[in-house]
Protein backbone atom coordinates (compact mmCIF):
# COMPACT_ATOMS: atom_id res chain seq x y z
CA UNK A 1 0.00 0.00 0.00
CA UNK A 2 1.53 3.40 -1.17
CA UNK A 3 -0.14 8.50 -1.20
CA UNK A 4 -3.58 8.97 -0.29
CA UNK A 5 -3.71 12.66 0.88
CA UNK A 6 -7.89 12.97 0.93
CA UNK A 7 -10.15 9.88 -0.35
CA UNK A 8 -13.33 11.34 -2.08
CA UNK A 9 -16.15 9.71 -2.26
CA UNK A 10 -17.67 9.35 -6.20
CA UNK A 11 -21.05 8.16 -7.25
CA UNK A 12 -21.59 4.23 -6.74
CA UNK A 13 -20.56 2.15 -9.55
CA UNK A 14 -24.46 0.79 -10.82
CA UNK A 15 -24.67 -2.56 -11.14
CA UNK A 16 -27.34 -4.70 -13.27
CA UNK A 17 -29.53 -7.21 -12.02
CA UNK A 18 -28.35 -10.03 -14.72
CA UNK A 19 -27.45 -13.41 -13.12
CA UNK A 20 -23.71 -14.57 -12.96
CA UNK A 21 -24.69 -17.36 -15.66
CA UNK A 22 -25.48 -14.97 -17.98
CA UNK A 23 -22.18 -13.28 -18.91
CA UNK A 24 -22.14 -14.13 -22.38
CA UNK A 25 -19.55 -15.57 -24.55
CA UNK A 26 -16.65 -12.88 -24.08
CA UNK A 27 -15.14 -15.13 -21.14
CA UNK A 28 -14.16 -18.49 -21.27
CA UNK A 29 -15.81 -21.10 -19.30
CA UNK A 30 -14.32 -21.83 -15.86
CA UNK A 31 -12.42 -24.94 -15.72
CA UNK A 32 -13.41 -27.79 -13.17
CA UNK A 33 -11.12 -27.88 -10.28
CA UNK A 34 -10.15 -31.02 -9.15
CA UNK A 35 -10.86 -31.00 -5.61
CA UNK A 36 -8.66 -33.93 -4.85
CA UNK A 37 -5.82 -32.35 -6.07
CA UNK A 38 -6.57 -29.02 -3.38
CA UNK A 39 -4.21 -28.55 -0.34
CA UNK A 40 -7.00 -28.50 2.52
CA UNK A 41 -6.76 -25.62 4.88
CA UNK A 42 -5.35 -27.53 7.77
CA UNK A 43 -2.17 -28.19 5.67
CA UNK A 44 -1.80 -24.75 4.78
CA UNK A 45 -2.26 -23.67 8.53
CA UNK A 46 0.37 -26.18 9.22
CA UNK A 47 2.79 -24.21 6.82
CA UNK A 48 2.56 -20.59 8.21
CA UNK A 49 2.69 -22.00 11.88
CA UNK A 50 6.14 -23.96 10.54
CA UNK A 51 6.97 -20.54 8.63
CA UNK A 52 5.85 -18.07 12.13
CA UNK A 53 7.89 -19.91 14.56
CA UNK A 54 11.29 -18.96 13.31
CA UNK A 55 10.47 -15.18 14.43
CA UNK A 56 11.18 -12.25 12.80
CA UNK A 57 11.32 -12.51 9.32
CA UNK A 58 12.97 -9.11 7.57
CA UNK A 59 14.90 -8.99 4.80
CA UNK A 60 18.58 -10.18 6.04
CA UNK A 61 17.14 -12.00 9.07
CA UNK A 62 17.86 -15.48 10.11
CA UNK A 63 13.73 -16.31 10.08
CA UNK A 64 13.90 -14.83 6.63
CA UNK A 65 16.89 -16.85 4.68
CA UNK A 66 15.31 -20.11 6.31
CA UNK A 67 12.17 -19.27 4.33
CA UNK A 68 13.39 -19.08 1.26
CA UNK A 69 15.61 -22.73 1.71
CA UNK A 70 12.23 -23.98 2.78
CA UNK A 71 10.24 -22.92 0.04
CA UNK A 72 12.95 -23.53 -2.72
CA UNK A 73 12.99 -27.34 -1.00
CA UNK A 74 8.92 -27.25 -0.87
CA UNK A 75 8.94 -26.29 -4.94
CA UNK A 76 11.48 -29.36 -5.33
CA UNK A 77 9.25 -31.58 -3.60
CA UNK A 78 6.46 -30.89 -6.12
CA UNK A 79 8.69 -30.94 -9.07
CA UNK A 80 9.42 -27.97 -10.40
CA UNK A 81 11.58 -26.77 -12.79
CA UNK A 82 14.64 -24.35 -12.34
CA UNK A 83 13.77 -23.66 -8.91
CA UNK A 84 16.35 -20.57 -8.62
CA UNK A 85 16.94 -18.69 -5.08
CA UNK A 86 17.35 -15.12 -7.36
CA UNK A 87 20.14 -12.73 -4.98
CA UNK A 88 19.27 -8.83 -4.72
CA UNK A 89 20.53 -6.27 -2.65
CA UNK A 90 18.26 -5.12 0.65
CA UNK A 91 18.79 -2.98 3.61
CA UNK A 92 18.65 -4.80 6.77
CA UNK A 93 16.96 -2.46 9.87
CA UNK A 94 16.55 -3.53 13.18
CA UNK A 95 15.30 -1.67 15.77
CA UNK A 96 17.10 -2.20 18.86
CA UNK A 97 16.46 0.09 21.96
CA UNK A 98 14.19 3.80 22.33
CA UNK A 99 13.63 6.30 25.48
CA UNK A 100 12.08 9.68 24.73
CA UNK A 101 12.67 11.74 28.20
CA UNK A 102 10.32 14.83 28.71
CA UNK A 103 10.50 18.19 31.31
CA UNK A 104 9.88 21.22 32.10
CA UNK A 105 12.26 23.72 30.98
CA UNK A 106 11.20 25.32 34.68
CA UNK A 107 10.92 22.44 36.46
CA UNK A 108 14.14 20.33 35.00
CA UNK A 109 14.05 17.92 38.00
CA UNK A 110 10.37 16.86 37.27
CA UNK A 111 10.53 14.36 34.21
CA UNK A 112 8.75 11.41 33.19
CA UNK A 113 9.83 8.90 30.74
CA UNK A 114 7.90 7.44 27.78
CA UNK A 115 8.67 3.89 26.20
CA UNK A 116 8.72 4.16 22.25
CA UNK A 117 9.59 2.05 18.81
CA UNK A 118 12.49 3.43 16.40
CA UNK A 119 10.29 4.53 13.19
CA UNK A 120 12.21 2.05 9.86
CA UNK A 121 15.33 3.09 7.75
CA UNK A 122 15.17 5.90 10.23
CA UNK A 123 18.94 7.55 12.21
CA UNK A 124 20.08 5.89 15.94
CA UNK A 125 21.85 8.50 17.88
CA UNK A 126 20.34 10.82 20.65
CA UNK A 127 19.13 14.30 20.82
CA UNK A 128 17.89 17.67 22.80
CA UNK A 129 15.52 19.92 21.51
CA UNK A 130 11.91 21.74 22.30
CA UNK A 131 8.91 19.69 21.85
CA UNK A 132 6.87 21.32 19.05
CA UNK A 133 3.60 19.68 18.91
CA UNK A 134 2.88 19.98 14.73
CA UNK A 135 -0.51 19.48 12.48
CA UNK A 136 2.00 20.29 9.41
CA UNK A 137 -0.61 22.77 8.20
CA UNK A 138 2.37 24.89 6.92
CA UNK A 139 2.13 27.54 9.53
CA UNK A 140 4.61 25.87 11.89
CA UNK A 141 8.58 27.06 12.72
CA UNK A 142 9.88 23.09 13.39
CA UNK A 143 13.59 23.96 12.73
CA UNK A 144 15.93 22.39 15.15
CA UNK A 145 12.99 21.04 17.32
CA UNK A 146 11.91 17.61 17.91
CA UNK A 147 8.23 17.57 15.90
CA UNK A 148 5.24 15.82 18.00
CA UNK A 149 2.64 14.59 15.78
CA UNK A 150 -0.77 12.70 15.69
CA UNK A 151 -0.78 10.21 12.84
CA UNK A 152 -4.12 8.83 12.89
CA UNK A 153 -4.89 5.91 10.65
CA UNK A 154 -7.25 6.15 7.73
CA UNK A 155 -10.79 5.54 8.75
CA UNK A 156 -13.39 5.33 6.22
CA UNK A 157 -17.05 4.32 5.44
CA UNK A 158 -16.97 1.05 3.27
CA UNK A 159 -18.71 3.16 0.66
CA UNK A 160 -15.53 5.32 -0.36
CA UNK A 161 -14.03 1.67 -1.19
CA UNK A 162 -17.57 0.46 -3.23
CA UNK A 163 -17.19 4.04 -5.00
CA UNK A 164 -14.21 3.08 -6.61
CA UNK A 165 -14.68 -0.14 -6.99
CA UNK A 166 -16.11 -1.87 -10.60
CA UNK A 167 -17.73 -4.10 -8.99
CA UNK A 168 -18.64 -6.13 -5.64
CA UNK A 169 -19.90 -8.60 -4.08
CA UNK A 170 -21.85 -7.68 -0.52
CA UNK A 171 -24.52 -10.70 0.33
CA UNK A 172 -24.86 -9.40 3.80
CA UNK A 173 -25.58 -6.11 2.77
CA UNK A 174 -23.10 -4.40 4.83
CA UNK A 175 -21.55 -1.69 2.97
CA UNK A 176 -23.60 1.09 3.59
CA UNK A 177 -22.96 0.71 7.26
CA UNK A 178 -19.67 -0.59 7.73
CA UNK A 179 -16.57 1.27 8.36
CA UNK A 180 -12.86 0.04 8.39
CA UNK A 181 -9.60 1.12 9.56
CA UNK A 182 -6.97 0.80 7.56
CA UNK A 183 -3.05 0.07 8.47
CA UNK A 184 -1.66 3.22 7.10
CA UNK A 185 -2.65 7.04 8.10
CA UNK A 186 -3.24 9.79 5.10
CA UNK A 187 0.25 10.19 4.37
CA UNK A 188 1.29 6.05 4.04
CA UNK A 189 5.39 5.80 4.09
CA UNK A 190 5.64 9.32 4.27
CA UNK A 191 4.76 10.12 7.30
CA UNK A 192 7.76 11.65 8.30
CA UNK A 193 7.98 14.01 4.97
CA UNK A 194 6.35 17.20 6.87
CA UNK A 195 8.74 17.12 10.08
CA UNK A 196 11.86 16.66 7.70
CA UNK A 197 10.62 19.27 4.80
CA UNK A 198 10.10 21.90 8.54
CA UNK A 199 13.68 20.93 9.57
CA UNK A 200 13.05 18.98 12.60
CA UNK A 201 15.69 17.31 14.47
CA UNK A 202 13.54 14.53 15.57
CA UNK A 203 9.74 13.12 15.02
CA UNK A 204 7.71 11.22 17.86
CA UNK A 205 4.73 9.63 16.18
CA UNK A 206 1.77 9.15 18.22
CA UNK A 207 -0.46 6.49 16.91
CA UNK A 208 -4.18 5.75 17.13
CA UNK A 209 -4.31 2.14 16.94
CA UNK A 210 -7.95 0.77 18.13
CA UNK A 211 -5.16 -1.26 20.61
CA UNK A 212 -2.28 -0.64 22.91
CA UNK A 213 0.76 -0.94 20.84
CA UNK A 214 3.80 1.15 19.57
CA UNK A 215 5.04 -1.74 17.80
CA UNK A 216 4.57 0.05 13.94
CA UNK A 217 6.95 -1.43 11.24
CA UNK A 218 6.18 2.14 9.07
CA UNK A 219 7.66 3.19 6.66
CA UNK A 220 8.90 0.21 5.02
CA UNK A 221 9.94 2.11 1.71
CA UNK A 222 14.06 1.25 2.47
CA UNK A 223 14.33 5.03 2.24
CA UNK A 224 17.01 6.70 4.94
CA UNK A 225 15.82 9.31 6.89
CA UNK A 226 18.47 10.70 9.15
CA UNK A 227 16.72 11.94 11.76
CA UNK A 228 15.94 10.29 14.83
CA UNK A 229 11.97 8.91 14.95
CA UNK A 230 10.06 7.35 16.82
CA UNK A 231 6.58 5.66 17.92
CA UNK A 232 4.02 5.92 20.38
CA UNK A 233 1.44 3.73 21.52
CA UNK A 234 -1.96 5.57 22.26
CA UNK A 235 -1.73 5.22 25.76
CA UNK A 236 1.72 6.78 25.79
CA UNK A 237 0.91 9.23 23.82
CA UNK A 238 -1.91 10.13 25.76
CA UNK A 239 0.79 10.80 29.26
CA UNK A 240 2.49 12.85 26.80
CA UNK A 241 0.17 15.30 25.83
CA UNK A 242 -0.94 15.11 29.54
CA UNK A 243 2.21 15.61 30.65
CA UNK A 244 3.25 18.58 28.30
CA UNK A 245 -0.59 20.34 28.77
CA UNK A 246 0.25 23.15 26.74
CA UNK A 247 3.29 23.95 28.12
CA UNK A 248 7.03 24.66 26.83
CA UNK A 249 8.65 21.12 27.36
CA UNK A 250 12.14 19.98 26.40
CA UNK A 251 12.89 16.06 25.64
CA UNK A 252 15.78 13.39 25.22
CA UNK A 253 15.30 11.21 22.56
CA UNK A 254 17.95 7.99 22.55
CA UNK A 255 17.64 5.67 19.50
CA UNK A 256 19.63 2.25 18.98
CA UNK A 257 19.15 0.61 15.84
CA UNK A 258 21.16 -0.91 12.92
CA UNK A 259 21.30 -0.29 9.19
CA UNK A 260 23.34 -2.60 7.20
CA UNK A 261 23.41 -3.97 3.46
CA UNK A 262 22.27 -7.65 2.85
CA UNK A 263 21.47 -10.15 0.52
CA UNK A 264 18.34 -11.51 0.01
CA UNK A 265 16.41 -14.04 -2.47
CA UNK A 266 13.44 -14.19 -5.33
CA UNK A 267 12.62 -17.75 -5.17
CA UNK A 268 11.29 -19.27 -8.77
CA UNK A 269 9.91 -22.62 -9.59
CA UNK A 270 8.35 -23.24 -13.27
CA UNK A 271 5.90 -25.81 -14.59
CA UNK A 272 5.67 -26.36 -18.31
CA UNK A 273 2.14 -26.65 -19.98
CA UNK A 274 0.10 -26.90 -23.00
CA UNK A 275 0.85 -23.01 -24.05
CA UNK A 276 4.03 -21.12 -24.83
CA UNK A 277 2.52 -18.95 -22.61
CA UNK A 278 3.24 -18.05 -18.97
CA UNK A 279 0.93 -17.14 -16.14
CA UNK A 280 2.61 -15.93 -12.92
CA UNK A 281 1.55 -16.69 -9.40
CA UNK A 282 3.61 -15.09 -6.96
CA UNK A 283 3.61 -13.35 -2.83
CA UNK A 284 6.85 -12.38 -1.06
CA UNK A 285 7.94 -14.17 1.30
CA UNK A 286 9.54 -11.66 3.87
CA UNK A 287 7.40 -9.58 6.74
CA UNK A 288 7.58 -6.90 9.29
CA UNK A 289 7.52 -9.45 12.44
CA UNK A 290 6.96 -13.38 12.65
CA UNK A 291 3.59 -11.54 10.70
CA UNK A 292 1.44 -15.16 9.64
CA UNK A 293 -0.71 -12.91 7.32
CA UNK A 294 2.05 -10.56 5.93
CA UNK A 295 2.61 -12.61 4.53
CA UNK A 296 3.14 -16.43 5.34
CA UNK A 297 -0.47 -16.77 4.41
CA UNK A 298 0.67 -15.63 0.78
CA UNK A 299 3.11 -18.57 0.65
CA UNK A 300 1.00 -21.00 2.01
CA UNK A 301 -1.87 -19.92 -1.30
CA UNK A 302 1.28 -19.49 -3.58
CA UNK A 303 2.38 -23.27 -2.35
CA UNK A 304 -0.67 -24.22 -2.64
CA UNK A 305 -0.86 -23.39 -6.23
CA UNK A 306 2.57 -24.90 -6.74
CA UNK A 307 1.19 -28.49 -5.24
CA UNK A 308 -2.23 -28.21 -6.78
CA UNK A 309 -0.57 -28.01 -10.78
CA UNK A 310 2.30 -30.06 -10.36
CA UNK A 311 -0.36 -32.72 -9.62
CA UNK A 312 -1.79 -32.05 -13.19
CA UNK A 313 -0.28 -33.37 -16.49
CA UNK A 314 1.69 -31.20 -18.30
CA UNK A 315 -0.49 -31.57 -21.67
CA UNK A 316 -3.47 -30.64 -19.51
CA UNK A 317 -1.87 -27.15 -17.88
CA UNK A 318 -3.33 -24.43 -19.75
CA UNK A 319 -0.21 -22.29 -19.60
CA UNK A 320 3.33 -22.41 -18.27
CA UNK A 321 3.41 -21.70 -14.85
CA UNK A 322 5.73 -19.63 -13.08
CA UNK A 323 5.45 -19.44 -9.20
CA UNK A 324 7.68 -16.62 -7.47
CA UNK A 325 8.52 -15.62 -4.00
CA UNK A 326 9.94 -12.16 -3.81
CA UNK A 327 12.12 -10.50 -1.09
CA UNK A 328 12.81 -7.37 0.07
CA UNK A 329 8.79 -6.63 0.52
CA UNK A 330 9.67 -4.53 3.48
CA UNK A 331 13.28 -2.84 2.08
CA UNK A 332 11.25 -0.42 -0.41
CA UNK A 333 10.09 -3.27 -2.80
CA UNK A 334 13.62 -4.78 -3.76
CA UNK A 335 12.46 -7.85 -5.06
CA UNK A 336 9.66 -6.87 -7.77
CA UNK A 337 11.90 -3.98 -8.76
CA UNK A 338 15.03 -6.73 -9.60
CA UNK A 339 12.15 -9.30 -11.03
CA UNK A 340 10.32 -6.50 -13.35
CA UNK A 341 13.67 -4.84 -14.45
CA UNK A 342 15.30 -8.08 -15.33
CA UNK A 343 12.21 -9.58 -17.22
CA UNK A 344 10.28 -6.69 -18.79
CA UNK A 345 10.28 -8.01 -22.29
CA UNK A 346 9.41 -11.31 -20.69
CA UNK A 347 6.25 -9.64 -18.63
CA UNK A 348 4.99 -7.60 -21.65
CA UNK A 349 5.29 -9.96 -24.22
CA UNK A 350 4.57 -13.91 -22.99
CA UNK A 351 2.44 -13.41 -19.74
CA UNK A 352 -1.09 -13.67 -19.67
CA UNK A 353 -1.73 -12.96 -16.19
CA UNK A 354 0.17 -12.45 -13.45
CA UNK A 355 -1.81 -13.23 -10.00
CA UNK A 356 -0.59 -12.39 -6.81
CA UNK A 357 -2.05 -13.15 -3.35
CA UNK A 358 -1.77 -11.37 -0.39
CA UNK A 359 -3.07 -11.47 2.98
CA UNK A 360 -6.06 -13.60 4.02
CA UNK A 361 -6.34 -11.73 6.82
CA UNK A 362 -9.57 -12.09 9.77
CA UNK A 363 -11.13 -8.92 10.55
CA UNK A 364 -10.04 -7.42 13.92
CA UNK A 365 -11.32 -4.77 16.00
CA UNK A 366 -10.46 -2.82 18.95
CA UNK A 367 -11.48 -4.09 22.26
CA UNK A 368 -11.05 -2.37 25.55
CA UNK A 369 -7.43 -1.41 24.34
CA UNK A 370 -6.97 -4.82 23.05
CA UNK A 371 -7.03 -6.47 19.18
CA UNK A 372 -10.10 -9.00 19.15
CA UNK A 373 -10.09 -11.16 15.50
CA UNK A 374 -13.70 -11.46 14.61
CA UNK A 375 -14.98 -14.49 12.57
CA UNK A 376 -15.07 -12.74 9.29
CA UNK A 377 -12.36 -11.83 6.50
CA UNK A 378 -11.50 -8.66 6.06
CA UNK A 379 -12.77 -7.03 3.40
CA UNK A 380 -11.06 -8.43 0.05
CA UNK A 381 -9.31 -6.39 -2.66
CA UNK A 382 -8.99 -7.93 -5.97
CA UNK A 383 -6.93 -5.27 -8.58
CA UNK A 384 -7.61 -6.45 -11.81
CA UNK A 385 -6.64 -4.47 -14.73
CA UNK A 386 -9.19 -2.82 -17.27
CA UNK A 387 -9.70 -6.00 -19.64
CA UNK A 388 -13.06 -7.02 -19.43
CA UNK A 389 -12.74 -10.88 -19.66
CA UNK A 390 -10.43 -11.21 -17.12
CA UNK A 391 -13.04 -8.20 -14.85
CA UNK A 392 -15.97 -11.10 -16.01
CA UNK A 393 -13.61 -13.96 -14.57
CA UNK A 394 -12.80 -12.49 -11.56
CA UNK A 395 -16.57 -11.52 -10.94
CA UNK A 396 -17.93 -15.22 -11.91
CA UNK A 397 -14.69 -16.80 -9.86
CA UNK A 398 -15.98 -14.87 -6.26
CA UNK A 399 -19.72 -15.62 -7.35
CA UNK A 400 -19.05 -19.42 -7.76
CA UNK A 401 -16.57 -19.13 -4.59
CA UNK A 402 -18.76 -17.38 -2.20
CA UNK A 403 -16.25 -15.07 -1.74
CA UNK A 404 -18.50 -12.24 0.00
CA UNK A 405 -16.66 -8.92 0.79
CA UNK A 406 -14.98 -8.74 -2.33
CA UNK A 407 -14.71 -6.21 -4.32
CA UNK A 408 -13.01 -5.77 -7.98
CA UNK A 409 -10.44 -2.27 -7.69
CA UNK A 410 -9.51 -0.47 -10.47
CA UNK A 411 -5.42 -1.13 -11.19
CA UNK A 412 -5.02 2.62 -11.10
CA UNK A 413 -6.75 5.84 -9.91
CA UNK A 414 -6.95 4.39 -5.95
CA UNK A 415 -5.78 6.30 -4.17
CA UNK A 416 -6.41 9.12 -6.43
CA UNK A 417 -4.10 10.04 -8.93
CA UNK A 418 -2.08 6.80 -8.48
CA UNK A 419 -0.76 5.20 -11.19
CA UNK A 420 -0.76 1.56 -9.97
CA UNK A 421 -2.74 -0.15 -7.42
CA UNK A 422 -0.81 0.20 -3.60
CA UNK A 423 -0.03 -4.10 -3.52
CA UNK A 424 2.78 -6.14 -5.05
CA UNK A 425 0.95 -5.68 -8.54
CA UNK A 426 2.15 -2.00 -8.67
CA UNK A 427 5.66 -3.51 -10.31
CA UNK A 428 3.60 -5.45 -13.50
CA UNK A 429 1.26 -3.01 -14.20
CA UNK A 430 1.05 -2.27 -17.01
CA UNK A 431 3.51 -4.52 -18.63
CA UNK A 432 0.93 -7.72 -18.05
CA UNK A 433 -2.21 -7.75 -17.00
CA UNK A 434 -2.89 -8.55 -13.13
CA UNK A 435 -5.18 -10.12 -10.44
CA UNK A 436 -4.32 -8.91 -7.31
CA UNK A 437 -5.43 -10.44 -4.30
CA UNK A 438 -4.86 -8.11 -1.06
CA UNK A 439 -7.20 -7.40 1.96
CA UNK A 440 -5.41 -4.15 4.78
CA UNK A 441 -6.20 -5.64 8.05
CA UNK A 442 -5.20 -2.56 11.16
CA UNK A 443 -3.01 -5.09 12.77
CA UNK A 444 -0.54 -5.92 8.98
CA UNK A 445 2.25 -4.03 9.99
CA UNK A 446 1.94 -4.85 13.82
CA UNK A 447 3.67 -7.40 16.27
CA UNK A 448 0.07 -8.22 16.67
CA UNK A 449 0.08 -10.47 13.54
CA UNK A 450 -0.21 -13.28 14.80
CA UNK A 451 -1.25 -16.72 13.54
CA UNK A 452 -5.17 -15.96 15.26
CA UNK A 453 -5.72 -13.41 12.86
CA UNK A 454 -5.10 -16.13 9.62
CA UNK A 455 -8.95 -16.54 7.94
CA UNK A 456 -8.64 -19.85 7.51
CA UNK A 457 -12.07 -20.49 6.36
CA UNK A 458 -10.90 -18.79 3.05
CA UNK A 459 -7.92 -20.58 2.02
CA UNK A 460 -9.09 -23.55 0.35
CA UNK A 461 -11.97 -21.20 -1.32
CA UNK A 462 -8.47 -18.85 -2.04
CA UNK A 463 -7.19 -21.80 -3.63
CA UNK A 464 -10.28 -22.70 -5.41
CA UNK A 465 -10.73 -19.66 -7.00
CA UNK A 466 -6.75 -19.05 -8.26
CA UNK A 467 -7.28 -22.17 -9.75
CA UNK A 468 -10.45 -21.17 -12.02
CA UNK A 469 -9.17 -17.95 -13.10
CA UNK A 470 -6.13 -19.90 -14.46
CA UNK A 471 -8.59 -22.56 -16.05
CA UNK A 472 -10.72 -19.73 -17.08
CA UNK A 473 -8.06 -17.53 -18.85
CA UNK A 474 -7.45 -21.27 -21.37
CA UNK A 475 -6.71 -20.07 -24.48
CA UNK A 476 -6.24 -16.38 -23.87
CA UNK A 477 -3.08 -15.10 -25.06
CA UNK A 478 -1.12 -12.18 -23.60
CA UNK A 479 -1.48 -9.70 -26.87
CA UNK A 480 -5.61 -11.41 -27.25
CA UNK A 481 -6.05 -9.56 -23.42
CA UNK A 482 -4.03 -6.29 -24.07
CA UNK A 483 -5.68 -5.34 -27.25
CA UNK A 484 -9.49 -5.62 -25.18
CA UNK A 485 -8.02 -3.20 -22.70
CA UNK A 486 -10.14 -0.34 -22.45
CA UNK A 487 -9.95 3.24 -20.56
CA UNK A 488 -12.37 4.01 -17.67
CA UNK A 489 -15.78 4.38 -17.40
CA UNK A 490 -16.71 0.26 -18.27
CA UNK A 491 -18.94 0.43 -21.40
CA UNK A 492 -21.28 -2.02 -19.37
CA UNK A 493 -21.34 -2.86 -15.93
CA UNK A 494 -20.16 -6.47 -14.64
CA UNK A 495 -23.59 -8.53 -13.09
CA UNK A 496 -23.71 -8.92 -9.99
CA UNK A 497 -23.85 -12.87 -8.54
CA UNK A 498 -27.18 -14.68 -8.72
CA UNK A 499 -29.12 -14.61 -5.45
CA UNK A 500 -28.09 -17.71 -3.22
CA UNK A 501 -30.34 -20.64 -3.31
Amino acid sequence: MKQCAVVTLIALICLTASACSDRGSSTNPTGAVRDELLTDSETMMDWIAEITAQGIRRPGYAADDWTEQWAAARFREYGLEDVTLDPIDVKRFEPLSCVLEVWHPETPSDRTTIPCFPAPFTAAGEIEGDLAFATFQGDEDLSGRIAVNRDPLLVLPQTIFTAFATWYHDPTNEVPTHVQTLPFGARLNGALEPALEEGAIGYVGILTMPWETDRYYVPYDAVERMIPAVWLSPGNGARLEEFVAGRPARARLAVASTLAAAISHNVTGALRGASDEWVIIGSHHDGPWASAVEDASGIALVLAQARYWSRVPARERPFNLLFLLNGGHMSGGAGLHHFVDTHADFLADEVVVEIHLEHAAREARGVDGALVPTDKPEWRWWFTSFIPPLEELVADTICRESLERSLIMPPEGFPPGSEHPPTDAAFFHPLAPIVSFLTAPVYLFDEADTIDKVHEPSLEPLTRATVRIVEGLRGQTAAGLHAQTYVPPRAAAIPPCPPRG
